[in-house]
């Protein structure tokens, strides 16, 4: 078994590096505009960016101006972190007297106040980078074909049967070549068992192969949703008591995420996820978006299905018997994933792919990880 780890380089040219996530996603809001998608682009967007831009917070005011989304988006977390910690000590304070609980209030009503413009920038931050990705999956579909997607598509052909791909990406490129070729399904590609119906309203089940490959998002991907606990369909009779097993989602109980059918139509399937059958209108789809403070486990996001995902990785990475990491620059905000390598690659058998030579340095000074090779692109490494 061999395992590969993809960062955003090897995505590149169809994605934006890191650096450029920010100018790209403004740039398919502004031209998107007028539009409304659970935010108003037209309207909405140019007061966040004067927001930034104008801050009070000279932190703020600096990753908006290098356009620095991780910085962007750990300013804002830190808003929310701090305002619902504030939430949960006032009841701390109900265990005490009363002057301790209107303490604990009066602090919490001042940073609620003073982070409501966080949290609504946060909020829309958040649904631009979706409908930023779920555009270019769109796009996808409609350009399989162009150029740009050759080392993909040689990478996919040397993929072999119960090879790993650990990717550190949201979008779908690599699904994408893997399911043109038949080596990988989303019926269980993403190392969870999903079942699939045949239309919204036909629940004919419907069967996929088994994969070949498997593909581990550690950030999420676009297009994940939090798996219901109860069918839609299903009439509760509000009664309480034990719910029937047929009142559940038909994926087994284990299974965290389900698929949007949205997502599943840009990559040419055309039945849907039985626990799923119609896209959420509020929810938050299921990514580690790029930030400092990444929330790994929170099961009222949808996080807590990151814990197997990211134990399967370390698992698959030390039974390797070969790793290639590949386009990941190792930036700061991911932690985890450094302690992930750090503590699951053997450096006896793990090959670092980079054009970056300062990226290449990091690895060797941080993971002690040999660079064998000299720094050199993804489409270079494949043909040699």
């Amino acid at each position: 078994m061999r395992v590969y780890v993809l960062g955003a380089g090897a995505s590149y040219p169809r994605y934006p590096l890191g650096g450029e996530l920010f100018n790209r996603i403004d740039d398919y809001v502004r031209g998107s505009a007028p539009m409304f998608d659970r935010f108003d682009y037209g309207k909405d967007w140019p007061e966040v960016l004067a927001w930034l831009e104008s801050n009070k917070n000279p932190l703020l005011r600096e990753a908006y101006r290098t356009r620095n989304i991780e910085q962007v988006f750990t300013a804002l977390d830190l808003a929310q972190l701090l305002r619902s910690e504030s939430l949960v000590s006032i009841l701390r304070a109900g265990k005490g007297d009363q002057n301790a609980i209107t303490a604990a209030e009066t602090a919490f009503n001042s940073i609620d106040s003073e982070t409501q413009s966080y949290q609504n920038v946060r909020r829309i931050l958040l649904r631009a980078t979706e409908a930023y990705f779920e555009q270019r999956h769109y796009d996808d579909q409609k350009d399989f074909t162009d150029p740009s997607w050759d080392t993909l598509k040689k990478f996919s052909d040397k993929l072999a049967e119960d090879d790993v791909v650990v990717t550190l990406n949201y979008d779908s490129t690599i699904e994408r070549v893997l399911l043109n070729e038949g080596k990988w399904s989303p019926s269980d590609g993403y190392g969870s068992k999903l079942v699939f119906q045949k239309t919204r309203s036909d629940q004919t089940l419907v069967s996929f192969p088994p994969s070949k490959v498997k593909i581990l998002h550690l950030h999420g991907a676009i297009g994940w949703y939090r798996k219901p606990h109860i069918r839609s369909d299903y009439p509760l009779t509000g009664n309480g008591g034990a719910i029937p097993r047929d009142a559940l989602t038909p994926a087994p109980l284990e299974t965290r995420i389900s698929l949007d059918p949205i997502f599943l139509q840009t990559m040419g399937i055309f039945a849907v996820d039985a626990s799923l059958p119609h896209r959420p209108p509020d929810d938050y789809q299921i990514l580690l978006h790029p930030s400092y403070l990444k929330d790994y486990g929170g099961e009222d996001t949808g996080n807590d299905v990151f814990v197997g995902i990211w134990r399967a990785a370390s698992e698959a990475l030390r039974a390797a018997e070969q790793v290639a990491i590949i386009g990941y620059s190792l930036p700061p905000a991911d932690s985890a994933a450094w302690t992930l390598l750090l503590t699951s690659c053997d450096d006896r058998k793990t090959t670092v792919v980079n054009p970056d030579r300062a990226v290449m340095s990091r690895y060797r000074i941080v993971l002690k990880l040999p660079v064998l090779r000299p720094a050199q692109d993804f489409a270079t490494w494949l043909r040699s």
